[in-house]
């Protein structure tokens, strides 16, 4: 989208300001969708092709990249308007060592990170190795079709979201803990006093991280009472879960507490379609 296409859309009252910051981007199940405008904009560059919705295609690759070139071209103006100049070398140099301070001190947490990736290897793997076990758990459901007897139509589709929703946050708990803890460096860094006072976005982070992970230790719970083939298996992937869960706890105790706009909020969401 250009840029003038882009404050157009975003003056939109129906909008909840940065309802997209600490969501778990699963936009098709959020019930603030319509109030989001990052969703919006997605859905004005959609053209109904699948392939722009897949990330092995150039395709959706493209859509991003024009999406990012038109927030880099508002950001550009608006410091201009403010008379910062981003090219300033000076500037630049500033950036680059804070980057590097806050690597430092983000390295010292890295424990965490390196648990949510072990994580997701672990579920690769319980999931390739679990192939035999949903093939023959098919083949019951299908029996029980046939003689019309049980509910496997519906055993079938608990199985489907239980897979589904761990699937989802797989990847995703890694990534926000990542943010979570670079944020933190930054905000160790921050000197200005004003800037301290607003919420703290590792807090934010690593809230829809906690929030991920509860909802991945509920499927994963659901798909082994499903699945009496490969309880210890599940189990030794909760036992995961749940260390990462307490030690996210224990470096954001915070977080639990911090209030997402839209969602966590008690006010009303802006009227409007």
């Amino acid at each position: 989208m250009k840029t003038k296409d882009i404050r157009k859309l975003a003056a939109n009252p129906r909008f909840i300001p940065g309802v997209y910051n600490y969501c778990d981007r699963w936009c098709e199940r959020c019930p603030l969708s319509n109030h989001c405008l990052n969703h919006a904009m997605e859905q004005a560059e959609d053209d109904g092709d699948p392939a722009a919705r897949d990330l092995s295609n150039r395709k959706f690759w493209d859509r991003l990249h024009r999406k990012f070139q038109g927030t880099l071209e508002m950001l550009h103006e608006d410091a201009r308007a403010r008379g910062i100049d981003l090219e300033d070398p000076k500037l630049q140099a500033e950036v680059k060592a804070q980057e590097r301070a806050e690597r430092r001190l983000a390295a010292k947490n890295r424990p965490l990170t390196r648990a949510a990736m072990a994580y997701v290897k672990a579920a690769d793997k319980w999931f390739e190795a679990a192939r035999p076990i949903f093939t023959a758990k098919g083949i019951e459901l299908e029996t029980l079709a046939r003689l019309e007897a049980g509910n496997p139509r519906a055993e079938a589709a608990e199985l489907s979201e239980y897979v589904e929703v761990i699937r989802w946050y797989q990847h995703f708990i890694y990534v926000k803990l990542c943010r979570a803890i670079e944020s933190r460096a930054s905000e160790e860094l921050e000197t200005d006093g004003e800037m301290k006072q607003f919420p703290k976005d590792s807090d934010g982070s690593a809230k829809i991280a906690l929030i991920a992970i509860d909802r991945s230790i509920s499927a994963w719970a659901g798909l082994r009472e499903a699945l009496v083939d490969d309880p210890d298996n599940i189990l030794d992937l909760l036992a995961q879960l749940a260390a990462i869960r307490r030690e996210t706890g224990k470096l954001f105790p915070e977080a639990r507490a911090f209030v997402r706009a839209g969602f966590d909020e008690t006010k009303a969401v802006p009227a409007g379609t």
